[in-house]
């Protein structure tokens, strides 16, 4: 199928649904002034995409307010993706 699939979070991992005002950072929001946006919950709905690794994408809500969307794949080179996302970052700013 070429569709994207939604799953609610709170079955591919409880924990994560219920992790509220965590001390952890969200990732690339460090700062040299050592400051960080710290993540205050996961969006309860993770898309997988219909590609050969299955990748996950899912939203953290930062305590600022903002969404931070991250890829998750298992086994491969990330940095690809990264920059492909970047992309579509720019492209749909």
């Amino acid at each position: 199928s070429s569709q994207n699939t939604k799953i609610e979070l709170k079955y591919a991992s409880p924990e994560l649904t219920n992790a509220k005002n965590l001390e952890l950072a969200v990732p690339g929001t460090y700062r040299v002034s050592g400051s960080a946006v710290k993540i205050r919950s996961f969006l309860p709905t993770l898309t997988v995409f219909p590609t050969k690794q299955h990748p996950r994408k899912i939203t953290l809500r930062g305590e600022d307010g903002n969404n931070y969307i991250f890829l998750l794949k298992g086994h491969e080179d990330l940095r690809q993706d990264e920059r492909v996302m970047q992309l579509f970052g720019q492209v749909n700013a």
